[in-house]
């Protein structure tokens, strides 16, 4: 059910990076999706706990995770992030051959400078560099990353007041987003105050786990959490990253139960496979943007006439056919695009990558079989 949950903000997130202005794509609640990218923090916590809490009690375990928490994100990382250097040396190759873009090759965020910190998932965590550069949703990775290793290593290191330093670190990390105190770089403290609000949510329904609830009242629980999630997403509020996160932890809690009606149509198998591609589309959606529109523009100059147009109030470059159907199915056919490229990526790329682990943590002995549709969190 989570699964479910994780590949609909994936695919919500690929949305919102979608500039299309007549399409459905300009909705409010997909205009606030960069939001949801907090939900996976607060469910990776949430899950992290879950699968390891009972599991790092000596350094071999230790080692154990460091593999396996290594192999399930970097390779796909590493691999987009040469496509996004391959797409400037391309665009490089246009420059040179007289075609002028909106923005230089290798200039701004995708500066070669910016390349060294991103092989090292760094880019999120120093001031002096830019967690938007080359694949910018990977600013995210770059914070996760470093936050896993700093969970098993107070689990490991102080078992005994791990939950306390855990509650400790969220606090304050929230408390420096709330009043503007730039101790990390927003996306650690982000980061930092979600997951391990998720990992304080878990320890919350392990105490309330075993109470027995109808299944009208998780239904309608559900549904509540759903509608207030969207209504805090969509309102323009103060201090809404925070409050979204404690939005996003009281709904981690209800759908952790699976009790009701919306938890059981989560489970069905299209959410399921949307769910075990979640990472791939997330990471690869802003690369196929970036090709796609580049495409675009190279055909547009060639023949004189282009979808692609900038604007100043705009984050990035905007597509349209200056018609609202022609606009919501080339939306539709991004996404398409976008979720087939996904499913190459992960059989491809994750699944192999998540085997490279398990053959490295047994020594090359064996070969695990895996399962394409189990997501691994």
């Amino acid at each position: 059910m989570l699964d479910g949950f994780r590949g609909i903000c994936a695919l919500s997130v690929a949305v919102y990076h979608i500039h299309i202005p007549q399409s459905f794509g300009e909705w409010a609640f997909f205009r606030n999706a960069h939001y949801l990218v907090s939900f996976f923090f607060v469910l990776s916590g949430f899950v992290m706990v879950h699968t390891y809490g009972q599991r790092l009690a000596t350094t071999d375990q230790f080692k154990q995770f460091f593999i396996t928490r290594t192999f399930r994100p970097y390779p796909l990382h590493v691999f987009v992030l040469l496509l996004a250097i391959a797409l400037e040396v391309m665009k490089l190759g246009a420059e040179n051959a007289g075609i002028a873009f909106n923005q230089p090759s290798f200039t701004g965020q995708r500066a070669p400078q910016e390349i060294i910190p991103n092989l090292l998932l760094l880019q999120s965590w120093w001031p002096g560099f830019n967690p938007q550069s080359f694949n910018f949703p990977a600013w995210s990775i770059s914070v996760e990353y470093y936050i896993y290793m700093i969970f098993a290593g107070i689990l490991l290191c102080t078992p005994r007041f791990a939950t306390l330093i855990f509650l400790m670190i969220s606090l304050m990390a929230t408390v420096c987003l709330s009043l503007g105190l730039a101790y990390l770089m927003e996306p650690a403290l982000q980061d930092l105050s979600c997951f391990f609000a998720g990992v304080m949510t878990y320890h919350l329904y392990r105490v309330i786990h075993n109470k027995t609830i109808p299944r009208w009242l998780h239904t309608a629980l559900e549904v509540v959490g759903v509608c207030l999630t969207v209504s805090l997403l969509v309102s323009n509020i103060d201090h809404k990253q925070i409050i979204l996160t404690l939005g996003f932890c009281a709904l981690m809690l209800i759908f952790s139960f699976e009790g009701g009606v919306i938890s059981t149509l989560l489970k069905a198998r299209p959410f399921e496979k949307l769910g075990a591609l979640s990472y791939s589309i997330y990471m690869t959606h802003a690369v196929v943007l970036f090709a796609f529109t580049l495409a675009m523009l190279l055909v547009g100059k060639v023949a004189g006439n282009t979808i692609v147009t900038y604007a100043a109030a705009a984050p990035g470059p905007m597509l349209s056919f200056h018609d609202e159907v022609a606009d919501n199915f080339l939306l539709i056919g991004l996404l398409i695009l976008i979720v087939g490229i996904s499913a190459v990526s992960h059989r491809l790329i994750e699944l192999r990558s998540i085997e490279w682990g398990k053959r490295l943590r047994s020594g090359g002995r064996t070969t695990l079989a895996i399962n394409p549709m189990k997501t691994l969190s």
